[in-house]
């Protein structure tokens, strides 16, 4: 089984990366907030000395915090101190751009990020597009232990809609898409995601599909409302604005019950900008990944924690992750919302799920 956990780099818990890797945890990784988090690179760059196996890399990074060639760089120098077990996890941003006031990235801006990043890392010269010109730029010194552009850096892509599945399937080696234990969903996702990749001419299974799940191991007598305040906090609601548009197309497949709940979630939790008494987009994102934020409690109902989580007693864990993998999935997942939970949760996934597969 490949496991990937992500969660928000926290620079004082680089040691839990060595701990997932020793429970058989396949990948890490950590997010990009500039305003939230610890900075991505330098939690990795500590983790890749601590650890021998496990695959290292952003999730996610984009393409408007970094531009293209400083992306490529801070993953070649990765690769270079954990050669041939990083990837580049990126994708339009939501708490990156949205805690700044800021949209996030379209998809055509992505897109290029990707495509001169890719021919970077690979060691090859390449037309980037920024303030207005187009410029050829290359990582100069191959040869030196600057970076590492030998080995190759897988990409996985955070997509969300078709639009960003059908450019994703062009060039990620993988595509990282808001899932829980929902067959239907998962379906959707799967079949959406194979005809892009074949659109695209590429080989059927040449795209992995991560899903990206909030995770909780229920303890004796605890209910899904302990889910929600001891473990993944206010993270379902970012699936419900990630998928919300896609859903919104896709009602006769899916129910209209989850798909309205998931868009009312999403509108609740972003708010109406226009309207008077709208909180300053700093106090939105305050507490965003640091557990629960109480005035989102009201929001999260049972039906979307049931649809967007990976949560339960272990054999419950158990019997959603097959489920998961036998309907399409590639690569299981989980965000850990609350890094100050995270090592608790980690040991929980390694027993109770990882053990055993």
């Amino acid at each position: 089984m490949q496991f990937s956990i992500g969660t928000c780099a926290k620079i004082d818990q680089v040691a839990m990366v060595r701990q997932a890797e020793d429970l058989g945890v396949t990948h890490f990784g950590v997010g990009e907030g500039p305003l939230l988090f610890s900075d991505p690179y330098q939690f990795l760059a500590l983790a890749s000395q601590q650890t021998s196996t496990i695959q290292l890399g952003t999730m996610v990074t984009n393409p408007l915090t970094r531009i293209a060639p400083v992306t490529a760089n801070s993953m070649a120098t990765l690769n270079a101190l954990a050669p041939g077990r990083t990837f580049l996890g990126i994708g339009t941003a939501n708490n990156a751009l949205r805690s700044m006031g800021n949209r996030p990235a379209k998809i055509a801006e992505l897109s290029h990020s990707i495509e001169v990043s890719r021919e970077l890392m690979a060691g090859r010269r390449v037309m980037h597009k920024w303030l207005g010109q187009e410029r050829e730029v290359e990582l100069l010194d191959k040869e030196s232990g600057f970076y590492n552009v030998t080995d190759h850096i897988p990409i996985w892509v955070a997509a969300g809609g078709p639009r960003g599945l059908a450019e994703a399937a062009k060039y990620a080696d993988a595509v990282v898409y808001c899932l829980g234990p929902n067959v239907e969903m998962i379906k959707l996702i799967r079949s959406k995601l194979d005809k892009a990749v074949a659109d695209a001419g590429r080989a059927p299974g040449s795209v992995k599909l991560v899903s990206l799940s909030w995770f909780y191991q229920l303890e004796n007598g605890e209910t899904w409302e302990d889910g929600v305040t001891n473990g993944f906090g206010s993270g379902p609601i970012s699936s419900c604005i990630t998928n919300s548009g896609l859903m919104n197309e896709h009602r006769d497949q899916l129910g209209d019950s989850i798909v309205d709940a998931s868009i009312t979630a999403a509108q609740q939790y972003l708010g109406d900008p226009t309207a008077p008494d709208q909180p300053h987009y700093l106090e939105v994102w305050a507490k965003y990944l640091r557990g629960l934020d109480p005035r989102h409690r009201p929001i999260i109902t049972k039906e979307l924690v049931d649809y967007w989580c990976l949560y339960g007693s272990p054999s419950e864990l158990r019997e959603k992750s097959a489920l998961m993998l036998e309907s399409g999935v590639d690569v299981l997942q989980v965000f850990l919302s609350n890094p100050f939970t995270a090592v608790r949760d980690i040991d929980n996934i390694g027993r109770s799920i990882i053990a055993h597969a």
